[in-house]
């Protein structure tokens, strides 16, 4: 069996913040990366990076150099969100693979535009077979994006598990508020770089080396998703931004876990907070039994993560819940938790009536503690909580990228789920909202009203 190839690692857009955590992962796996060159702003980044590498990585504050490095296969883009199409799209057309955290992007103009790149850059690589190339997605440069805590262990291995024997879902709960010193740090922007290769990208959307240009490239941005500069009100901005940070990772969790929903309603943007719901039927039984899973997140000034999926069954909950902010030098630290609660009963032939969740049986019980001639006992709580540290949670999912990018299993075994076709599913989630939250302002009229 041949060895695998080491992928060499340019990154776009460090800060001391990810670079201690992303430095110290790659040099846990030297059979699968090396740290060729960061591009960064922070002054304080060299320094750091020498005290986690094995080797000393070049610097650069022109991203035009990583995404150029002729060692370099793998980029990884940790810039703002509104920066990561055009940086993807110049790393791609160059013939080198991308990680992008998520969303890769919120506008399927935008997905399409990464799938000509693809093309380009496949071309790229190999220009005597220029046609093959072109037209086969397994060939030339890929996209990785990034949702580690889809990768975390206890998730994998303990928390879908359970949610598949979970019975009947009643109810479901996600929620991700946070305070300002437990918000990741936001990565810094490309200074006073510049990018080539950007021929697909509507001038609009263009990079710019000017700070003060963010407002109007992340308004060129709203109206690439939404297809006018009509009703691109505050709030509407506001819930964008949201899910180009935070919001992104959290859709992409609950779908997975729960699916695609039938409907959504009840959107509320008060910003800094947002809330929906999202209505599903559960048929896995052969019998359509409906849920409904209730989203809330936002940004506050106490300094704390709380931030979870629950899922309620009759007799027993699953949640996941996740916390990056305390993440240390190397990834130590827990960063994703499953916690199982359940109904355990320790006498009697622990059944409670029909199976009706409030236990009461077919309405023949006389409320004296006696259900169909059975003595009812108070179950008890039965609690079991699992844990992944950030750094076996991002191992798992650097594992899976380079099983993916290099196109061999190795002894990972990991599926990469977090593809460029995946974020495609990401965005059709996030559009469910937008129509929705359109439709309930009034902006889309249906013979509804």
């Amino acid at each position: 069996m041949s060895t695998p190839p080491v992928l060499h690692v340019g990154i776009l857009g460090a800060t001391t913040a990810t670079e201690s955590i992303y430095t110290s992962i790659l040099s846990s796996l030297p059979n699968h990366y090396t740290l060729t060159i960061i591009h960064t702003t922070s002054n304080t980044l060299e320094q750091n990076t020498q005290k986690h590498a094995d080797h000393i990585p070049q610097t650069t504050t022109n991203p035009d150099e990583v995404i150029n490095h002729p060692a370099v296969t793998l980029i990884i883009n940790l810039l703002p969100f509104d920066h990561h199409e055009q940086y993807t799209l110049a790393a791609l057309e160059s013939g080198k693979h991308v990680m992008v955290e998520v969303p890769l992007s919120l506008s399927i103009h935008g997905l399409r535009r990464v799938r000509d790149a693809r093309k380009k850059g496949a071309a790229r690589s190999s220009p005597d077979n220029t046609v093959a190339n072109a037209n086969n997605a397994t060939t030339g440069p890929k996209v990785f994006v990034g949702c580690a805590r889809r990768y975390a262990p206890c998730f994998t291995e303990i928390f879908k598990k359970e949610l598949s024997s979970l019975g009947r879902v009643y109810y479901a709960r996600c929620r991700n508020i946070t305070g300002p010193s437990t918000t990741p740090v936001p990565p810094n922007t490309p200074g006073t770089g510049y990018i080539n290769g950007n021929a697909a990208l509507p001038s609009s959307l263009a990079p710019s080396t000017s700070s003060t240009a963010r407002p109007a490239r992340i308004h060129a941005l709203l109206a690439d998703i939404f297809g006018s500069n009509e009703d691109l009100t505050r709030d509407r901005e506001a819930f964008c931004l949201f899910l180009g940070t935070l919001g992104g990772h959290d859709l992409s969790l609950i779908r997975e876990s729960l699916g695609f929903p039938d409907a959504v309603s009840n959107i509320s943007i008060i910003e800094p907070f947002y809330s929906a719901m999202f209505h599903y039927t559960d048929d896995s039984r052969g019998v359509p039994e409906p849920f409904t899973l209730v989203y809330e997140a936002g940004v506050d000034g106490v300094p704390r993560w709380d931030a979870h999926l629950t899922v309620y069954g009759e007799r027993k909950s699953v949640s996941v819940l996740y916390d990056f902010s305390g993440v240390g030098v190397g990834g130590e630290g827990v960063a994703v938790r499953v916690v199982v609660e359940e109904a355990v009963y320790d006498s009697g032939d622990g059944k409670v009536g029909n199976g009706h969740v409030n236990g009461y049986g077919n309405g023949n019980g006389n409320g004296n503690g006696v259900v169909n001639g059975h003595a009812q006992t108070r179950p008890r709580l039965k609690r079991t909580e699992y844990v992944s540290t950030a750094r076996e949670t991002y191992e798992q999912e650097f594992l899976a990228m380079h099983a993916y990018l290099v196109g061999d299993a190795g002894d990972s075994n990991v599926e990469a789920k977090t593809t460029a076709e995946d974020a495609l599913d990401d965005l059709k989630l996030m559009r469910m909202i937008f129509d929705h939250y359109d439709r309930q302002c009034g902006t889309i009229r249906t013979p509804l009203g």
